[in-house]
């Protein structure tokens, strides 16, 4: 375990719990793992979903432009 992991104690559902040692063991990984990696994943999309929230009132730009700038066609961009 690293230094900077805590020790905690959390109530999991008894079917949860059994998913997750279930898991650990077929992946060999420990619960621990499994759970940080859930958790680090959660933050990650919060962090994704602040981001869109932010850029909310941006203006659309058309693919096609988008395309165009990048001096490309569809067709290119297709092969």
């Amino acid at each position: 375990m690293s230094k900077l992991s805590e020790k905690t104690t959390v109530y999991l559902n008894p079917f949860v719990k059994k998913f997750i040692q279930h898991k650990a063991v077929a992946e060999g990984r420990s619960v621990s793992d499994i759970i940080n990696d859930q958790f680090a994943d959660m933050l990650e999309d919060l962090e994704d979903l602040q981001e869109v929230e932010k850029r909310r009132n941006e203006p659309s730009i058309p693919f096609e432009e988008v395309l165009r700038d990048l001096g490309i066609t569809y067709d290119q961009l297709r092969s």
